[in-house]
């Protein structure tokens, strides 16, 4: 890990009083949040709540490797009360800036019980509030052992140009519904277009098995009709939109069915970002909340 950087530069204009200041410069912003993910990872760690009820939004939401869902007031005390833990060792950190919005990919390994190590990537969403970063959203899923650390580049497949279909207007939130609706109809109908038309030049995915992939590689996963050949039914429900300004989350769960029976049940995020009046795809973050049975 890198060296902890003092916790007055991370906290630094937390408090009220302090006038609203411009989203810092990038390479400033980057190091802010390096050390409040350093941070955020040492609390939690070794159980400081104050921390990390400082540094959240009140809608902070967190997602964890099982599945399981968090509203501020639970995950804060859930640190508070566990026991300390050995401080885990993070990898590939990466800090993609989006004005006002900044997103943090990682991976962290901590010992389990059994004394391996158990490895997690997670994605942070940090929204600037005129003072400070605020951390809205963490997720978290199991980097599986035979799954690469490394961003995992593809290339994308050839499609026929999306036609005669315009992007929804009106109410944001109401786009935000249709948008995610027609994310999930994509998937089903391996709709190479839609997704190319709606996810940003930067998008990135975690998958179900933790791994990281850029734009063409999801493109190229996209294009497989996995719902057509393996999959009965893809319903989705729990669906929780959270927009702060330009930016939104979308929340959801999905239980569905494959052909043999299996069920299965994953958690997905989705985070959008307004680009010249367009809401945008920048990134997806899923989690497998119960892999399909033998």
């Amino acid at each position: 890990m890198t060296p902890k950087i003092p916790a007055l530069f991370v906290l630094a204009g937390l408090v009220g009083g302090a006038a609203a200041a411009p989203v810092p410069a990038p390479e400033v912003a980057a190091a802010q949040l390096r050390a409040l993910n350093h941070r955020f990872l040492d609390a939690r760690a070794d159980p400081d709540g104050a921390v990390i009820d400082a540094t959240t939004h009140e809608d902070f939401v967190f997602i964890a490797s099982d599945g399981a869902g968090h509203d501020r007031a639970r995950f804060v005390a859930q640190v508070r009360s566990q026991p300390p833990r050995d401080v885990a060792q993070l990898v590939d950190l990466r800090v993609r800036l989006h004005g006002p919005v900044a997103l943090v990919h990682g991976v962290f390994s901590t010992p389990t019980a059994g004394g391996a190590p158990a490895r997690l990537r997670f994605t942070d969403v940090h929204v600037w509030s005129g003072r400070a970063w605020r951390l809205v959203s963490t997720q978290e899923s199991p980097l599986r052992e035979s799954v690469p650390v490394e961003l995992q580049s593809g290339i994308a497949p050839p499609h026929a140009p999306r036609r005669g279909e315009e992007d929804p207007h009106g109410d944001d939130d109401h786009v935000l519904q249709l948008l995610n609706e027609g994310y999930v109809q994509a998937f089903r109908a391996s709709d190479v277009a839609w997704y190319d038309a709606h996810l940003a030049p930067d998008y990135v995915v975690v998958s179900g098995d933790g791994s990281l992939r850029d734009r063409a590689a999801a493109l190229a996963a996209f294009a497989q009709p996995v719902y057509a050949t393996s999959i009965r039914s893809f319903p989705v429900d729990q669906v929780n939109v959270r927009r702060f300004d330009d930016v939104a989350l979308i929340h959801a769960r999905n239980a569905y069915e494959m052909k043999d029976g299996r069920t299965g049940v994953s958690r997905y995020t989705d985070i959008w970002l307004r680009v010249d009046g367009r809401w945008l795809c920048i990134a997806a973050h899923i989690t497998v909340q119960k892999a399909p049975g033998p």
